[in-house]
């Protein structure tokens, strides 16, 4: 991890490979998404993911649900499973640049 400038903090299955630990699922069942949506998608998710942290630390709450609505709508549209954090579907540095 450190040679490839991993931080030490980061869980192994974030970064391990899809199949390495067979099948993982969740305490109620189902799979983690492991997947990455369309360029359109992934980037309309990652400014709709941006506001959403700045909404949240301004505590506008109003806001912070349009957000929301706006990102379960791409995931709905892309069967993505609800119960997904919005922080595995998001690019990395999505909070950075939006």
């Amino acid at each position: 991890m450190a040679r490839n400038g991993i931080p030490a903090d980061v869980p192994f299955d974030h970064i391990a490979a899809v199949g390495a630990y067979g099948d993982t699922r969740y305490p109620d069942g189902t799979r983690p998404w492991q997947g990455r949506l369309a360029a359109d998608d992934q980037s309309e998710f990652d400014k709709q993911y941006a506001n959403w942290l700045e909404d949240t630390r301004r505590n506008d709450r109003d806001d912070i649900d349009k957000d929301a609505r706006r990102m379960q709508d791409i995931m709905a549209r892309n069967n993505i499973p609800a119960n997904v954090p919005y922080d595995r579907i998001a690019s990395p540095d999505a909070g950075r640049y939006h």
